[in-house]
């Protein structure tokens, strides 16, 4: 253990470990490459036969391994893996609503948003060499579920009997992930970005590991996508309170407990509390059994008196460390100084080792100063944004000649002819009333394309097969031309979609109507009839939000559609659509008073849109 006095020594203190022969990693890692790629799956165990490892005839899991897990893992470990998989995954699932932004009207007619969209196959490594590390797992497979990845591979190390940790395969049972191989180290990581073995290739590479694993991610690096340079773990703490010296000596060790390179670092402007914190580390280290590790990377431990406390923040963002424990009751006065940290603890009750498990936050971090630049994983590491946008006429005529001038500025002419070549559109009749309309809430997204003018022509997909029968009626029975896609939590209720439907389609009415100024307004009492059922629909396309609504009762459930959401559909769409709408459906069958309603309530407004003069026909609201 080191003492450096910055009061004595201007020496500038050496954070990470240059002792390992990089040249002789970077030799082996690429050598097991070559190895693999000429080998194949057969690759695995010359390898394993070069590493002391046990040759193995299945790498991958079987069902029946799979299955035994779920007795050899206790009820009281597989409750602290679902508590925390549970904080986890809040912390994670409001991390996903910051990834999906509502359309902006950067200038009018010009929208412009993002979309997430899920990394389609995966491969999360979890380390286990000197144990295994299920919440390694935790931290990369939740965060992959949420996001959507549909092909997760796993790969873990076995132990010298050739079986993976029970406790990890029974939570990636819990997850539905069965694609699971019993290989480690760099040869994992290597393995699944070529596909040359038995283990399928990925699109992106996550995990912790140690410099072998790190230097296999960086070789595949322009092979296959990888999260981050997290390698040997690391403790930046920072403390004054000399009370709290045996706090530092648990943490420190917490942290060196994971490998022989492992390495932390105390920063006190107290000399005393040092030499405190040294006594403490030196009377707990003798408590643990992890001797071997222990008695090694004690050896990467630094004590550091700093000057002032602007010399402590400096330290602290040149370190830029993997965790940074502000142990005090003053961290608020550090905190907004800190620059470069993967992961900062602030308090005496904030133990490393509640990141490390289970408050929420991720422990796949940057390591080796790279928190100077990175983050730690997070749930858009296992997706991607893709922005998009959309013009109607008002935007193109505005933006475009200032497009036009910029690319002709540039030179670059096969730009400005994308552009002018559209022009002739802006001749279109104005009277076509086509608009598009989007609507984004945490749990729903609905995009519409709607043609009070067309010829009744559909293409939809709520995913409610009932719903999507229902719309069709009224794009085929009104004329409109309706493309509606909706993307929503189903699994869990689907309440949200149907209602955010409903207030889609209206405020795309809304929108095609404009100011209203020459429709008709009135529809005439439009009946529809049915077998034994009959539907009357009237409309006022005045901006006066009114519904009276009387249907015969309902079953439940008709299809897939909840009968509860029959009237909330139209609650939503006459309000959204700002128009006064009478409807009375009686009969007894629940299948088609649903379908006459939709039916006549499309005919009404197909009568009430009609355009008749450029005359407003009413005193009241806008028209």
């Amino acid at each position: 253990m080191k003492l450096v006095n910055r009061s004595k020594t201007k020496r500038a203190i050496k954070w990470h470990d240059e002792s390992i022969n990089h040249e002789e990693v970077k030799r082996t890692v690429l050598r097991f490459k070559e190895l693999l790629d000429k080998k194949g799956t057969d690759g695995l165990n010359i390898i394993n036969k070069e590493l002391g490892l046990p040759q193995l005839k299945k790498f991958k899991v079987s069902s029946v391994e799979m299955g035994k897990s779920n007795n050899l893992v206790s009820d009281e470990l597989k409750k602290a893996l679902m508590v925390a998989a549970s904080n986890i995954k809040v912390f994670h699932e409001e991390q996903k609503k910051s990834l999906i932004s509502p359309p902006l009207e950067i200038t009018k007619g010009n929208f412009l948003w993002r979309e997430f969209r899920p990394i389609d196959s995966v491969g999360l490594y979890v380390p286990g060499g000197t144990a295994p590390l299920v919440s390694s797992l935790l931290m990369q497979l939740i965060p992959a579920t949420l996001a959507g990845c549909k092909n997760i591979i796993i790969c873990s190390p076995p132990d010298k009997f050739g079986k993976i940790a029970p406790e990890i395969l029974w939570l990636a049972h819990q997850y539905g992930v069965n694609s699971i191989y019993k290989v480690g180290g760099a040869q994992a990581i290597l393995a699944m970005a070529s596909g040359s073995t038995i283990i399928p290739r990925v699109n992106k590479i996550f995990g912790p590991g140690n410099v072998y694993v790190n230097e296999a991610k960086k070789l595949i690096s322009n092979e296959v996508s990888i999260d981050l340079p997290a390698g040997p773990s690391e403790v930046l703490i920072l403390t004054n309170d000399i009370s709290k010296a045996d706090l530092v000596a648990a943490d420190m060790l917490s942290q060196l407990e994971h490998g022989f390179d492992s390495r932390a670092y105390v920063i006190s402007s107290k000399l005393n509390v040092l030499n405190k914190v040294r006594d403490e580390f030196n009377k707990q280290i003798k408590t643990l059994p992890r001797q071997q590790i222990l008695e090694k990377s004690s050896k990467n431990t630094v004590l550091i008196k700093s000057k002032s406390f602007i010399d402590s923040v400096t330290l602290i963002n040149d370190c830029a460390p993997e965790h940074l424990i502000l142990l005090d009751d003053d961290y608020p006065s550090f905190l907004s100084k800190v620059v470069n940290a993967g992961s900062v603890f602030c308090g005496k009750f904030s133990p490393c080792s509640f990141g490390d498990y289970a408050s929420g936050s991720n422990h796949i971090l940057p390591t080796n100063g790279k928190a100077k630049s990175c983050s730690g994983l997070g749930l858009i590491d296992f997706g991607k944004q893709i922005t998009v946008q959309t013009s109607d006429k008002d935007g193109f005529k505005a933006l475009a000649p200032t497009v036009k001038t910029l690319a002709e500025t540039e030179t670059l002419l096969a730009h400005s002819r994308a552009v002018s070549i559209r022009e002739k559109y802006l001749n279109e009749s104005s009277c076509q009333r086509s608009v598009s309309q989007i609507r984004k809430t945490n749990e729903t997204q609905v995009f519409i394309n709607l043609n009070l003018d067309g010829s009744g022509k559909h293409n939809i997909r709520t995913g409610i097969n009932y719903l999507d029968h229902l719309l069709e009626q009224f794009s085929t029975h009104g004329k409109f031309d309706l493309s509606l896609s909706c993307l929503g939590d189903l699994h869990i209720d689907e309440h949200h979609s149907i209602e955010d439907i409903a207030i889609t389609l209206g405020e795309a009415i809304n929108k095609a109507l404009k100011d209203r100024v020459g429709i008709k307004r009135f529809s005439h009492n439009e009946t529809l009839v049915m077998d034994e059922v009959k539907s009357s629909v009237t409309l006022d396309l005045s901006t006066r939000r009114i519904l009276k609504f009387h249907c015969s009762p309902l079953r439940e459930k008709i299809g897939d559609f909840p009968s509860e959401m029959f009237k909330h559909f139209f609650v939503s769409l006459i309000n959204s659509a700002s128009m006064t709408c009478h409807i009375v459906t009686l009969g007894e069958n629940s299948h088609h008073l649903l379908e006459a309603t939709f039916k006549a309530f499309g005919r009404a407004l197909k009568e009430a849109v009609k355009i008749e003069s450029s005359i407003s026909t009413s005193t009241k609201g806008i028209l």
